[in-house]
């Protein structure tokens, strides 16, 4: 199996997830169902009750669960995506210009994490942007 196209099954996987509760969703998800019904026509009403039925899971999510919901969803578009990919390689192509777009028009971002720990007198400053930090 080629490793490109499961680098970017993983891909499309966490952007339909983590676009799932954005700003950029109807987008997001107008494109998806664009190229299903370019490449597999006969499956895309069932594809568009898929992701409503995804979105809907993870916004009833409690916060405690919601990361587990978050990789179980990934893991199963990773795999829808995949499969289409490996059906029709030209797919993947229309996919990845997909991603692309939506990436530098700003309506898809990565879902990003940030993890740390201060200790003692120890201080943590993070930020995905510009941060400013003014000690007097």
């Amino acid at each position: 199996m080629d490793p490109a196209l499961i680098t970017l099954a993983s891909a499309g996987g966490t952007a339909v997830v983590s676009a799932m509760a954005t700003d950029g969703w109807d987008t997001l998800r107008s494109g998806v169902v664009a190229l299903w019904q370019r490449f597999r026509p006969g499956s895309t009403t069932e594809l568009e009750r898929e992701l409503e039925t995804s979105r809907s899971a993870l916004l009833a999510t409690p916060d405690t669960d919601i990361d587990q919901a978050r990789q179980a969803l990934q893991s199963a578009w990773q795999g829808r995506i995949l499969t289409l990919f490996l059906e029709d390689r030209a797919a993947a192509a229309e996919f990845e210009a997909l991603l692309s777009k939506l990436t530098e028009s700003g309506q898809l971002k990565a879902n990003i994490t940030f993890n740390a720990e201060a200790r003692d007198q120890g201080r943590v400053y993070q930020a995905n942007g510009n941060q400013f930090i003014s000690e007097r």
